[in-house]
């Protein structure tokens, strides 16, 4: 579901606009301030923002604009005012609005305005997305926010980023897409910190001189040094022994690091990319991870959200995959039955990206269908019950406004007699163009 910002002083204008905004099926946030808009825009990167300019806080209302743009590059803009001007119209759309609206505004202009923007929007967040990008971004909040954080961190090529998210979430495609867009000459080097041995880490990292210990028959870089100018990615950085936390925290400070058994100081200026699927703040409370080495790998945050809170990405960001696999395999992508995108859309993906991936592939290489069919998946166990009714009401835009009609648009309500999350019927009336109606 698409997010609208409201800009605007006026408490009854603020009120109406998301009274009118939320009856269309958006979700909405509002501001009384250009400060609070500010704000919100760093944290909810909403897709539109409904802008006033007469903002008690904003000598300059058209200031404003950049700002917003600055916080949230992909948000559209459109203004609502009560100065018809045509100097500040020409200024304002030259800063990056969108729309200038004179106000009082008619209701139906400005949604079919909202809803041009908004899907103007996901059409650039899908081109971006395709422009050899690994990653399908799609139009939950938290990846686009992901996304406009790694656009930002593409001109500073040396801050450290610590990637936080479930297994399978995609942490080491999200590494490679910020090596990849911030052009660096050197290398992406992947070390997985769970997979070597605690006392064979030190030299994976860093390297080890001939003789430096049993089997150090010759001399080895390490990953460190390998990825210079480049980008080092450390993947369960939470399962690091604390000895080499220490020389890793220097690393940070300096860039500079020893060969195993070597007293000369070798120098790397790669980006440091760490990610873990553990809570790391409660591994600081409990001593297992030092918070000084913590809070330098930590400079910016990433979140990346589990699959099933991802539902309005699951069938798009299938189709995405299917493509790429296809490709991969030399074959043409093979269309989802019905009855597998019902199993798609509501089976938990407990293993995340990665498990859909994996279940699509092998749907792919041991189908023999014209289509990929829920046993090809192996979902049928996680399918609707054998009647199919729900799944069936679902997938037929009548039946379900039916439902909703039935249950007076209660979405819990529906989505109990359904036996499926709420976020499932959400996804689907979004899918349908099925808004609430203005009486309810």
């Amino acid at each position: 579901m698409a997010l609208c910002l409201v800009v605007e002083d006026q408490e009854l204008q603020r009120r109406t606009l998301e009274a009118t905004l939320r009856d269309a099926g958006y979700q909405v946030i509002t501001a009384g301030t250009a400060e609070e808009g500010r704000r919100f825009c760093r944290s909810h990167y909403p897709d539109a923002v409904l802008l006033d300019l007469g903002l008690p806080d904003a000598d300059n209302g058209l200031d404003v604009i950049s700002d917003l743009l600055d916080a949230a590059p992909l948000t559209r803009i459109i203004i609502l005012t009560g100065h018809d001007s045509v100097r500040e119209a020409v200024e304002a759309l030259r800063r990056g609005a969108r729309h200038y609206l004179v106000k009082p505004w008619d209701r139906e202009e400005l949604m079919l305005i909202v809803r041009r923007e908004v899907a103007a929007g996901l059409s650039e967040a899908i081109r971006r997305r395709d422009n050899n990008s690994e990653v399908f971004w799609g139009s939950n909040p938290e990846m686009r926010r992901v996304a406009t954080h790694l656009e930002r961190l593409k001109a500073s090529e040396h801050t450290p980023v610590l990637i936080e998210g479930e297994t399978g979430t995609g942490k080491e495609v999200v590494a490679r897409e910020l090596h990849r867009l911030s052009q660096t000459l050197g290398a992406f080097v992947a070390l997985n910190c769970a997979a070597i041995p605690s006392e064979l880490l030190e030299s994976e990292l860093f390297g080890h001189e001939k003789g430096a210990f049993t089997g150090a028959e010759n001399r080895r870089r390490g990953v460190a040094e390998l990825a210079d100018d480049g980008t080092l990615f450390l993947d369960e950085i939470g399962e690091m022994a604390a000895g080499l936390q220490a020389k890793l925290l220097r690393f940070l400070q300096d860039r500079k690091f020893r060969r195993v058994g070597s007293e000369t100081e070798q120098f790397s200026r790669c980006r440091l990319v760490s990610a873990t699927h553990a809570d790391l703040e409660s591994h600081l409370k409990s001593g297992d991870f030092r918070s000084d080495l913590f809070f330098r790998l930590a400079v910016v945050r990433l979140h990346l959200p589990p699959l099933r809170e991802r539902c309005e990405d699951i069938l798009p960001l299938t189709g995405f995959l299917l493509e790429r696999i296809a490709k991969r395999l030399g074959r043409r992508p093979i269309p989802l039955s019905p009855r597998a995108e019902r199993a798609i859309v509501t089976h938990s993906w407990s293993g995340n990206v990665r498990e859909l991936a994996n279940r699509l592939e092998r749907a792919m290489v041991l189908g023999s269908g014209d289509q990929i069919g829920s046993a090809d998946l192996d979902l049928d166990a996680d399918t609707f019950p054998s009647t199919n009714v729900p799944g069936e009401i679902l997938t037929d835009p009548a039946r379900l406004r039916t439902l909703l009609d039935e249950e007076k648009w209660n979405l819990a309500a529906v989505a109990r007699r359904l036996g499926v999350e709420r976020h499932h019927v959400t996804y689907r009336m979004q899918t349908f163009g099925i808004e609430r109606p203005k009486a309810q």
